[in-house]
């Protein structure tokens, strides 16, 4: 199926993911799946260690043995996967994550400009350009998340303060419910501004992709390609991500009714007993991997979509489908079989010279002898 040589509208775009999706489903699952794995497997290991120190220290502390300090051995444990898990496996999902971006979004432009691909080739080509690929991912995390969280922090701190001042002057009751309000509204207009830089840097990735662009520079074309269609992609969003909660609910409800079948134990209303810990994280991380291995493809797929409708509402992508159709995308340099204006001449020459056969120097008019025609 080629690309769209018209403008398309929300649901088109919609349906016309579902379409690619459907027809090329083992293709995008097998894209999708060894990231997803790789993702689930790293951040599991460190969820179930983490849920096995709790059910450790539960047990603990439900024994008769007095619980003040905990033990400083499972302390220092718990730091140190920690420190490891922020400096070596957060850079490790951040890395699978944007080479499966990568290998998505590289898949869906060719399958939506009617060509075919392969999962080696779509990795191939995620992992020639890996840093690029890194890059603009980080930096899409960088001003949609942490530039807005930092400065939340900075002026929480900086409220605070000013709190502890005003309590000491005596005014802190009046100060601390203004500042009380004044954070609830700080932190719902910060989430509207990551709502609104994420969905300006949104196509990013296609851009990277579909141009051959590096990171800061597809992040600039984002920003001007996303003009007019930020609502769609903001309404595209909300339907991927309540899909992926559906599923996740499809998917781990019925996990956890067969663990608590096994496990006769009821978790409806009381915190989960400390040997049901582990099961419930590993039938989450089930779910999880079920979940991004199926709606990933389904979100870069309509993102390259959307880039595709942009370019042709913007800058007329759909007139160059119709001339690459029609065999005329090259256009630079002009043919070897087109003539030229010749110099000093206002028209544009209408005929074509074969260069096969020169034109003569002196070439004989019509009709040379006028008076012997009459003869």
């Amino acid at each position: 199926m080629a690309a769209a040589t018209r403008p398309l509208t929300l649901g088109e775009i919609l349906d016309r993911t579902v379409q690619l999706y459907r027809r090329n489903f083992l293709l995008l699952l097998a894209i999708a799946a060894p990231a997803a794995a790789l993702i689930v497997l790293i951040s599991g290991v460190v969820v179930i260690f983490f849920s096995s120190q709790i059910s450790s220290l539960a047990q603990a502390s439900q024994s008769g043995t007095p619980a003040a300090a905990p033990d400083p051995q499972a302390a220092l444990l718990i730091g140190l996967v920690a420190i490891l898990f922020f400096l070596i496996g957060l850079p490790l999902i951040l890395g699978v994550f944007s080479m499966a971006l990568a290998a998505l979004n590289y898949a869906a432009a060719q399958i939506s400009r009617g060509q075919t691909t392969t999962m080696r080739a779509s990795y191939g080509y995620a992992f020639r350009h890996f840093w690029r690929h890194v890059g603009v991912l980080f930096l899409q995390f960088l001003f949609a998340a942490l530039v807005p969280y930092f400065v939340l922090t900075a002026i929480v701190i900086v409220g605070a303060i000013v709190a502890a001042l005003a309590t000491k002057s005596g005014a802190g009751t009046l100060v601390g419910q203004l500042l009380a309000i004044g954070m609830v509204l700080l932190v719902i207009a910060m989430g509207v501004i990551c709502v609104l830089i994420w969905l300006r840097l949104s196509l990013a990735y296609p851009v990277c992709i579909a141009e051959e662009q590096k990171a800061w520079p597809s992040l600039k074309r984002s920003n001007v390609l996303t003009k007019g269609t930020r609502g769609r992609v903001f309404v595209m969003f909300l339907l991927v991500m309540v899909l992926s909660i559906a599923a996740t609910l499809l998917l781990a409800i019925p996990m956890d009714i067969v663990i608590g079948l096994f496990t006769r134990k009821s978790i409806v209303g009381q915190a989960p007993p400390a040997q049901f810990l582990i099961p419930m994280e590993v039938a989450s991380l089930a779910a999880g991997f079920l979940v991004r291995a199926f709606v990933m493809p389904i979100y870069s797929t309509a993102l390259m979509l959307f880039y595709f409708d942009q370019r042709t509402r913007l800058e007329g992508y759909d007139i160059e489908q119709l001339m690459a159709q029609a065999g005329w995308s090259d256009l630079e340099p002009a043919p070897q079989n087109f003539a030229g204006p010749a110099p000093g001449q206002g028209e544009l020459a209408t005929t074509a010279i074969d260069p096969a056969s020169p034109a003569p120097a002196n070439p004989a008019p019509a009709n040379p002898n006028p008076e012997g025609a009459s003869a």
